[in-house]
């Protein structure tokens, strides 16, 4: 059962940003597969540990690119992004000491930031990205 879509609105025509979204979205509907599975916990560790490095590596590109063009909001889409990264880790630092359960409440917790920083802070950026004159938004990286 997938918890959440990448849908067509919420895409950037960043091709390379599209992509990690879209295996963040597909990490965190492999968590909540897991969590309704009763999943093993060392399972669970993983995919956090992997949603978790994936947001880390995620954020940094944006801010490469941001720095690169000279995006005017750089300074507020960045702060978003470490108090994302500092909620992650404490999400993830609570469940690794047992003080949390993986819960659907936590899960839709997960979706509701994913999909909304994407439709707030980041589609800004697309569209900012794709006005820049120079960026090859086809040009496709290795993801990270």
């Amino acid at each position: 059962m997938q918890l959440i879509r990448l849908e067509e609105e919420l895409r950037l025509n960043v091709p390379e940003i599209d992509s990690q979204h879209e295996t963040l979205i597909s990490l965190i509907n492999q968590l909540h597969t897991a969590m309704l599975r009763e999943a093993d916990k060392a399972s669970l560790d993983d995919l956090l540990s992997q949603l978790l490095d994936h947001t880390r590596s995620h954020c940094s590109y944006e801010e490469q690119l941001m720095s690169q063009y000279g995006y005017p909001a750089y300074a507020a889409h960045r702060s978003e992004h470490e108090r994302l990264i500092e909620h992650l880790e404490n999400l993830m630092g609570r469940y690794k000491n047992g003080d949390l359960l993986l819960s659907f409440a936590v899960m839709l917790e997960l979706k509701g930031w994913a999909t909304i920083h994407i439709e707030k802070s980041d589609k800004l950026l697309g569209i900012f990205l794709n006005d820049r004159a120079g960026i090859d938004t086809n040009h496709h990286k290795g993801s990270g």
